[in-house]
């Protein structure tokens, strides 16, 4: 009789604890999104318009499951500058994607940066470098340069993010940095000029892959080339193939304390590898809890429950079992009426 009762207190206080909201173990005001970076996808606009289609639909179908809040492809969406189908294989693709799409220009999309005529008539964007916001970055969009830009602008890009209303930058530019890490003369004065706090900077025109992460002026910078054109980097070339990076950010009111990496590949596999975590401040925000209500109040829809118990013989359940678990003083909530209408709890046995 005893066991019996125990097993029937151990069943409602089971009840119970599903009826109490798990607590949130990240602080309150915490989004979590991903931002994907694609790059030198002009192969698939000459070749392979399929898998143009593919990527943009690929990136819409997960579009919810990861929170993909923009997409950034830094330059050389076609091959040849004026040749209207390989822009026409760009935008049919584009149209595969709600998502927000963010370019830059690349050297083949303007002929070196000297005619932005198609670019601009099939991305909408201008010839001007521009500075924006995505999401809860300040976001700056560098064109293709053969060398670098005029101090004055690099000037006015500095004093836009110093003005800036959030806690991080991306930077997007096509020709940042070779495949061994070396800077070309735009990569160097963005590092002397704009790194004014922690920066993502994000590239491609270089056949490779690789992130690393440095420190410039006492800030982190993650550098980011991501070009897979002709294939993985270091395998056979002139692939049928399409892969990028997806970033992971957690923001708690607006700040960004921690960025994840992971290299998204879509044709002709699809899965997502090489996780690493690239910052991480989460430890400089307490855990943040809800005030505690003064008194509870759930509304619940009541329903006959069956708790059969082996050799039993209790007709019907009594709420002082209930009390009995949740002795007086130890929450605030009057379980009888908060939780359960325990008139509607019958027990029965075998």
């Amino acid at each position: 009789m005893k066991t019996a009762g125990l097993l029937i207190k151990i069943a409602i206080l089971c009840l119970l604890l599903m009826a109490i909201p798990p607590a949130s173990a990240q602080p309150s005001g915490t989004t979590t999104y991903s931002i994907v970076h694609i790059s030198d996808t002009q192969n698939l606009a000459t070749h392979y318009p399929k898998t143009y289609d593919l990527t943009f639909s690929y990136l819409e179908s997960i579009k919810t499951q990861y929170n993909i809040s923009a997409i950034i492809i830094t330059g050389d969406l076609v091959n040849t500058w004026n040749k209207r189908s390989e822009w026409s294989a760009y935008s049919h693709a584009h149209n595969k994607t709600t998502i927000p799409v963010y370019v830059t220009a690349g050297n083949h999309d303007t002929n070196y940066g000297k005619n932005y005529t198609y670019y601009s008539m099939y991305t909408g964007e201008p010839k001007n470098n521009y500075v924006t916001e995505v999401k809860d970055f300040n976001f700056v969009g560098i064109n293709y340069v053969s060398k670098s830009l005029a101090p004055q602008e690099f000037a006015t890009i500095r004093q836009t993010l110093v003005n800036g209303s959030h806690n991080f930058t991306i930077i997007a530019t096509h020709n940042y940095m070779d495949e061994d890490g070396t800077h070309s003369l735009l990569g160097k004065d963005i590092d002397r000029q704009l790194i004014v706090q922690p920066t993502i900077i994000l590239a491609g025109h270089v056949h490779a892959a690789f992130i690393r992460v440095n420190t410039i002026d006492g800030y982190p910078v993650i550098e980011d080339l991501t070009d897979y054109q002709n294939g993985e980097p270091g395998g056979p070339k002139n692939q049928d193939y399409s892969a990028g990076t997806l970033y992971t950010v957690t923001a708690v009111d607006g700040q960004v304390v921690k960025i994840t990496s992971e290299t998204i590949r879509i044709f002709p596999i699809r899965s997502f590898e090489d996780e690493r975590v690239l910052y991480n401040i989460t430890g400089q925000f307490s855990r943040v809890m809800p005030a505690p209500e003064p008194q509870m109040t759930v509304q619940m829809q009541t329903h006959p429950v069956a708790i059969t118990t082996e050799n039993a013989r209790i007709d019907r359940g009594n709420t002082n079992d209930v009390f009995w678990l949740l002795k007086p003083g130890n929450m605030t909530v009057n379980a009888g009426r908060a939780f359960w209408n325990f008139s509607h709890l019958v027990f029965w046995s075998q």
